[in-house]
């Protein structure tokens, strides 16, 4: 046998072994009395894992993906996509884009106030009067509370549910970050892009997608449309944070230090160690009945990205994002309710 076939055999045969031996440890990895314990004694931790059972795999639904591709204009999207400079390489990130655009310009509406539903005066002449609970009607599409608000004009008053079922949200096409993120995830799910819902605890939330072109996590916000800009929230908004996780079919993962370059809040609502657990115990048990195979790709990508995330905490720097699409404070939103929520710039 000569040197390189003998060295092609021991390599596979240690490759081999390594994968047997991540597998295996992510099997064994498990301590369910630490657990329950957490989520027993610290409200953050039992926030957190209500989202990874809400948001993990909520939009992998063949009937919901469907339904977008059957309400969007896939003609311009697509035509769209071709005509923009690129290579097959980056054709993921390019309908990202273009997605982008559409939702933002094409498809959906940032609502501050809703227009009255009686004789049409516009939201911003509106007057909030209070919150109600959903009625039977709204409850049916997981309505989390109704705003309202009463007409100058006509003195009748105008529901806005806060709708979370992202199929209805198809139908109203109006909302704040809370719907935008929603039903932009799954429209990046019913075009086949791997992504994942990020949560930050200062009330926004955002997408992030995979590009095999640039072989990494990707910030993506419908609101802004902006495409791997992560600094915008702290630097161009301005905005302070402590927490930002992000929610994917196979993984929970803390991403705050990708997002969070200045401005940062005290993380006093759990130790490090019990959220670094709580986020791998997450992620084992959305793994459970994946294949070896399925299993030790999966670990070999977290190990990528933790790595990847180390470099990118070691090198961030508090710059702002130099694009055309990441000015100087938040661009979704009425002047007075981003002042409010301190994202102004």
């Amino acid at each position: 046998m000569d040197d390189q076939k003998m060295f092609e055999e021991v390599a596979s045969k240690f490759m081999s072994l390594y994968r047997r031996n991540v597998v295996q440890k992510f099997k064994r990895a498990s301590d369910s009395g630490r657990f329950q314990a957490l989520l027993q004694t610290n409200e953050f931790a039992r926030n957190v894992f209500g989202l990874s059972q809400s948001l993990c795999q909520r939009y992998d639904v063949d009937s919901w993906q469907a339904q977008v591709l059957d309400t969007v204009d896939l003609e311009t999207i697509y035509a769209n996509v071709e005509a923009m400079e690129g290579s097959e390489d980056d054709y993921v990130d390019r309908l990202v884009k273009e997605l982008l655009r559409y939702f933002k310009n094409d498809f959906f509406k940032w609502c501050n106030r809703p227009d009255c539903e009686c004789c049409g005066c516009p939201g911003d002449q509106m007057v909030p009067v209070g919150n109600e609970s959903p009625n039977s009607q709204e409850r049916q599409f997981d309505c989390g509370g109704v705003e309202i608000y009463a007409c100058p004009k006509c003195r009748q008053r105008t529901r806005f549910p806060r709708y979370n079922d992202p199929v209805k949200l198809l139908e109203t096409r109006k909302g704040r970050c809370g719907e935008w993120c929603n039903l932009f995830m799954l429209f990046l799910k019913s075009f086949g892009i791997e992504s994942r819902y990020i949560w930050n605890r200062e009330d926004h939330v955002w997408c992030e997608i995979y590009s095999p072109h640039l072989k990494r996590w990707v910030h993506v916000d419908s609101c802004e449309q902006s495409f791997d800009e992560p600094h915008i929230y702290s630097v161009n908004w301005n905005k302070k944070m402590s927490y930002t996780i992000a929610f994917g079919t196979t993984t929970a993962i803390d991403v705050s230090k990708n997002y969070i370059v200045q401005n940062q809040l005290p993380r006093d609502l759990i130790s490090e160690d019990d959220l670094s657990f709580l986020l791998r115990m997450i992620t084992k048990r959305l793994r459970t009945a994946l294949s070896d195979d399925d299993i030790y790709k999966l670990a070999c990508l977290d190990e990528q990205e933790n790595m990847m995330n180390a470099g990118v905490a070691s090198s961030n720097d508090s710059k702002a994002t130099g694009t055309v699409s990441a000015p100087q404070g938040r661009q979704s939103g009425s002047a007075a309710w981003k002042k409010s929520r301190g994202e102004d710039g």
